[in-house]
């Protein structure tokens, strides 16, 4: 019987969250193979496969370290997804570019799991800087200028209208505007993948910044641009997910995603599990 181990973060142990690999895992495990999570790299790993999920933007050195020295690992190359490695979008002041921008956090997901992993580490620390935090804004130039967590990503009609603080602030990013939109709807596009497994869909939502929740499927099955497709080889991603949108009859690339949540609802969830499942033999046979 092949073991697959799919390696978390130590932390993740106290946190619930459902990811779309909890429901592959399940029909793994139904296949005849064996799959399990590891949580930490204290202890070895004996599994056929190990399938590194951290779900943090930047990899720790030792989870990195652990993954490398396994000789049955997969995406063993990808340390870091940050948009300031991902983006071909990001601004910087004085660029000259006075259309229509985004302002993101470098961090994937909204900066919400690194946020979540410093409260669970330092939750002293946590509570003392959030009642500093008044007094701290206006020694540091403003809330922008110190906020590492965006529920939403606003859009502003140009550089010159970011709020100040924000070109200042290492947490954020500041991206050129380039929506896929017809009519009052906007559209995203998502590349998910596993070994030479390949599902491809695309949502549509009445607003700027699509979440998943707020978002209907209106496309599955589109061909995947040559560029998204290279940047997965570029990062040597074995599994995982791409967002983009496509602009001016090009692929604007706005995420990558090592760590992809469920699709939402139990039938998009089956159709996804469908199309990717079989992926892991690929793997199994690398």
């Amino acid at each position: 019987m092949k073991s697959i181990a799919i390696l978390m973060h130590e932390c993740y142990r106290r946190r619930s969250h459902t990811y779309l690999i909890d429901s592959l895992a399940e029909v793994w495990n139904k296949q005849g193979l064996r799959a399990s999570c590891l949580y930490g790299v204290r202890e070895p790993c004996d599994a056929d496969l190990l399938i590194p999920h951290i779900d943090l933007t930047r990899t720790p050195r030792e989870y990195v370290e652990y993954v490398r020295a396994f000789p049955g690992a997969a995406g063993r190359g990808v340390a870091d997804i940050s948009k300031r490695r991902v983006s071909a979008q990001l601004l910087s002041r004085g660029d000259g570019y006075h259309g229509p921008v985004m302002v993101k956090t470098d961090a994937n997901s909204g900066g919400l799991p690194e946020d979540w992993l410093f409260r669970w580490r330092h939750p002293s620390l946590a509570r003392a800087e959030a009642l500093l935090e008044p007094l701290l804004q206006p020694l540091c130039g403003g809330p922008w200028a110190r906020l590492r967590v965006l529920r939403e990503y606003p859009v502003y009609p140009s550089p010159a209208e970011v709020p100040k603080g924000v070109f200042r602030n290492r947490a954020l990013v500041v991206e050129r505007f380039l929506p896929e939109r017809e009519g009052a709807r906007y559209f995203m596009r998502h590349y998910l993948f596993l070994g030479d497994r390949a599902r491809s869909t695309r949502v549509a939502g009445s607003v700027p910044f699509l979440k998943r929740a707020a978002c209907a499927t209106v496309d599955e099955g589109l061909p995947v641009p040559d560029e998204v497709i290279a940047l997965r080889r570029r990062l040597a991603l074995d599994y995982g997910k791409i967002d983009y949108v496509m602009h001016g009859g090009k692929a604007v690339i706005l995420d990558a995603n090592r760590t992809p949540a469920g699709p939402g609802t139990p039938e998009a969830t089956a159709r996804t599990v469908g199309d990717l499942a079989d992926g892991i033999w690929s793997l199994l046979a690398k």
